[in-house]
């Protein structure tokens, strides 16, 4: 008669040995991982043979002038409602022939009639 506890030793050795597998996996990747670190650091560290301190002096400067011209941007963004509102009065102004100087703008009209009443709704005419 076969042991009851046989099928679970089995799959407890099992289980242990995917968790080994998982683990010696998990090591290497560690490993590669900390070779390519030591690779990086060994580039960064400052000589005439290394590029890459120069490389990230330009990146550097690129994102300051990046950063600034930003600035700028916002700044123009910032007045732009403003000058697109003066700019469509000036306009309105101009095809009106309102004078922008005088303090009522229909005295200004250049020498045309007065406005007429808007016309009655339609159930007033009837």
């Amino acid at each position: 008669m076969a042991h009851p506890t046989a099928p679970a030793a089995h799959s407890t050795d099992a289980r242990l040995d995917q968790i080994t597998q998982v683990l010696r996996l998990m090591l290497e990747t560690q490993q590669t991982h900390t070779e390519m670190l030591a690779k990086v650091i060994e580039a960064a560290t400052p000589s005439e043979e290394s590029s890459l301190e120069g490389a990230m002096r330009s990146v550097a400067v690129a994102l300051r002038d990046q950063t600034n011209a930003l600035v700028r941007v916002q700044e123009k963004l910032g007045g732009l409602g403003r000058e697109i509102e003066a700019g469509v009065v000036r306009g309105m102004n101009t095809a009106l022939g309102i004078d922008p100087d005088a303090s009522d703008p229909l005295i200004g009209r250049s020498g045309a009639d007065p406005l007429p009443p808007p016309p009655a709704p339609p159930a007033a005419r009837r």
